[in-house]
């Protein structure tokens, strides 16, 4: 299934998808983000998982989505939200 969502910070969504996938088994991936008149977009491709497991995925998100526009940050701590390793092409 993908959606597409409206986001403060795609690097955050970046961070949380890597450490969900890392702690639950799951293949969610970050297909691609794109910016219209000053807006973040991403889309996301959510596999075959649990529907429990989604709707911990979206909370989580919007969590941390408010946390970042409350603080007017970019992204997560690093200790507890690394970035993904990167990819050999």
């Amino acid at each position: 299934m993908k959606i597409k969502k409206v986001v403060y910070s795609p690097l955050a969504v970046e961070q949380l998808v890597y450490k969900f996938n890392n702690n639950n088994n799951t293949e969610i991936e970050l297909i691609n983000t794109d910016y219209a008149d000053g807006t973040s977009f991403v889309t996301l491709d959510i596999k075959e998982i649990s529907i429990e497991l989604i709707y911990d995925f979206a909370y989580q998100l919007g969590s941390l989505e408010k946390y970042l526009a409350m603080k007017g940050d970019s992204w997560l701590p690093l200790d507890e939200y690394p970035f993904p390793p990167e990819k050999e092409e």
